[in-house]
């Protein structure tokens, strides 16, 4: 009976589906930038249920996929060649390991795909999984519950095919001269008392066909394209601006900039900087410049000359991702930082990982012993937060404490931050007594 009730759902599933084909192809697409030619494609499902997996490459097959499938995680491992395909889909419990395991694979692999995080867990715990993903430059195009949307799914692979789509130099040109980039703002709180310490300015692109575009999805176009300067300048101005409104309304915070190496080899990087801070009367002081540590930084000497000259200024600057780049200890004992940002990958999985959780506090130790303050990013669980605290982490942000969000709501949750904030102040005042 059961096998039967599967076939059922699996032929009911197909129709439905094709249904929903049919009428999108006969609809108009007004632009046809975001036409995405009809081609055979390829999919690779990792799920340890053989019905369940024979039910997905069903559906998929409708929509014009050819399909793998695997086990799970040796399966792949043993045939890395299947990677190379255009969508995953990987199911969060596969027996001895899990999705987790997967995911982390993928991104060892720098996998380029599409990928569906699939589980019956809480909703809240799947929408983490895939923002984890997302942040460590996975192509996440969301999850999908057990048992399934079928009209969730077709807009799962419908998001596939715009992301598939890439974008272009001209809209890239496009989104810089018609001022398209705007700023997100993340908290960073001090973890010894839970006071709010800071915001990270982080840049969104509001596509006016394709939406709001990550930076994962054009960051690497501007550096190809030598767009990465003017895009760097507009997001520093952007948050000059900000931050020059929020001390004129009293509210002093130091505002992080993520600042592009590229931009260290530009003539008059200092000139333009002075201008404006001018222009928008913001204290040095109270900006920090993130050099993010994955990326390389030419000529050591030159670029020690120019930080230190733009710390001179009052700026404090931060080795942003430390852990994670081919030359970080180099980078420490030669430039002239003031903070260390220890990389998500390892807060992420402090609380559950023994590995994780000494590098954590290894990094943690090193910024003490430099007389650098230290960051933990990507804080999620309130016992990744209390380990950092633990470790005397000086500053911490992630979704545990909110998610990156536009100014107005970045003001409101700044009067009444959420109980993961304000246990720290309660742990500070148990402390002192």
């Amino acid at each position: 009976h059961v096998t039967a009730l599967l076939i059922w759902d699996h032929l009911l599933a197909c129709a439905l589906l094709m249904q929903t084909l049919h009428a999108q192809r006969r609809e108009r697409i007004p632009d046809t930038r975001l036409r995405m030619p009809y081609m055979t494609r390829h999919a690779l499902i990792i799920d340890d249920d053989p019905d369940f997996r024979e039910l997905i490459s069903g559906l998929l097959s409708a929509h014009g996929f050819d399909c793998t499938q695997s086990e799970g995680l040796q399966d792949i491992a043993c045939n890395p060649a299947c990677l190379e395909t255009d969508l995953i889909l990987v199911d969060y419990e596969l027996g001895d390991f899990t999705g987790d395991d997967v995911l982390g694979y993928l991104r060892e692999r720098n996998v380029e795909a599409g990928i569906i995080l699939m589980s019956a867990c809480h909703n809240d715990d799947m929408q983490a999984m895939v923002a984890r993903g997302k942040r460590s430059g996975l192509e996440m195009l969301g999850q999908l519950g057990k048992p399934f949307d079928i009209m969730h799914l077709a807009s799962l692979l419908a998001e596939l095919d715009k992301q598939r789509n890439p974008l272009s130099l001209d809209e890239l040109d496009d989104a810089l001269t018609e001022r398209q980039l705007h700023l997100v703002y993340q908290p960073k709180i001090d973890l010894a008392s839970g006071r709010l310490s800071g915001a990270e300015a982080l840049v969104r692109w509001q596509h006016p066909l394709r939406g709001m575009v990550m930076p994962n999805q054009f960051i690497a176009l501007a550096e190809r394209s030598n767009r990465i300067e003017a895009l760097t300048w507009q997001v520093i101005e952007h948050g000059f601006r900000q931050q020059g409104q929020w001390q004129s309304q009293g509210l002093h915070l130091d505002l992080a900039l993520n600042l592009s190496p590229q931009l260290l080899r530009t003539r008059d990087m200092l000139k333009t900087l002075d201008a404006l801070a001018s222009q928008h009367h913001v204290d040095p002081h109270s900006i920090t410049l993130e050099l993010t540590e994955s990326c390389g930084i030419d000529c050591l000497t030159y670029a020690r000359h120019l930080l230190n000259a733009i710390r001179d200024r009052g700026y404090r600057l931060a080795l942003d991702d430390f852990g994670t780049g081919f030359s970080s200890m180099m980078q420490l004992y030669n430039l002239p930082f003031d903070e260390l940002k220890i990389d998500q990958c390892f807060v992420g999985r402090s609380d559950s990982h023994p590995e994780a959780r000494a590098i954590t506090r290894t990094i943690v130790e090193l910024g003490q012993r430099l007389n650098l303050a230290v960051v933990g990013e990507g804080i999620e669980t309130a016992e990744q937060r209390d380990y950092l605290c633990d470790t005397r982490c000086n500053i911490g942000q992630g979704y545990l404490f909110a998610r990156p969000m536009p100014v107005s709501d970045f003001n409101a949750w700044s009067r009444c931050p959420p109980s993961a904030v304000n246990a720290l102040s309660q742990r500070h005042v148990s402390a002192v007594h």
